[in-house]
């Protein structure tokens, strides 16, 4: 089943400003404690509860990406990450997104897997519609590729429809994306009385 998607690529954006935000608070190694035996440490630097925004320097009114976690680790020798309930909102004039999962992680500063309770909302301002949640157990992104992957079972709920499948893989080039096996779809058109017109007797 192949579809688009043209909002992935906001979630992705959403995702991509967690790895930079984190990226930018880095720690010198030389800067620790003598006392403290390098060889325990994993980690280049930490951050627990931390918050940070971004906002658009474009639209600085119009635009801004904030994001939340419990707990970041990061190595810089091997670029690697490993972060505690991420929580992300973009929000920007016509749309908001919000990425939560209890964990994640990051290799080589290109890709960035969800795990555990993977939920993905987007929310239109202008039409509610529009409005989609994807749910999974691991999502990866490759920055580099462009490919959003699941291997698990995944799930697109729409004001209509939910679309279902076991392997996810999405495009965020072309906004393509596709269910790979036990794919099912459950439509429920919508009521006559939310469209506007009075059921009929």
């Amino acid at each position: 089943m192949l579809k688009k998607l043209p909002s992935v690529l906001i979630f992705l954006a959403a995702i991509v400003t967690l790895v930079i935000a984190f990226k930018q608070t880095t720690q010198n190694g030389d800067a620790l404690d003598s006392k403290v035996d390098p060889i325990q440490l994993n980690h280049s630097w930490q951050a627990f509860d931390t918050t940070s925004w971004q906002v658009s320097k474009l639209k600085p009114t119009e635009s801004q990406t904030r994001v939340y976690a419990e707990e970041v680790f990061y190595q810089n020798q091997n670029k690697t990450s490993t972060f505690k309930a991420p929580y992300i909102i973009k929000d920007d004039s016509e749309q908001q997104y919000v990425l939560q999962s209890q964990f994640g992680s990051t290799r080589n500063d290109d890709k960035i897997t969800l795990k555990q309770a993977v939920v993905i909302h987007s929310f239109t301002k202008t039409d509610q519609g529009e409005n989609r949640i994807l749910k999974t157990e691991q999502i990866t992104y490759n920055t580099v590729t462009g490919l959003l992957t699941s291997p698990v079972y995944t799930e697109i709920i729409q004001p209509n429809a939910t679309i279902s499948g076991i392997g996810f893989e999405a495009n965020t080039e072309t906004g393509d994306y596709q269910f790979l096996s036990h794919v099912k779809t459950h439509y429920q058109p919508a009521s006559p009385e939310k469209n506007g017109a009075p059921e009929s007797p």
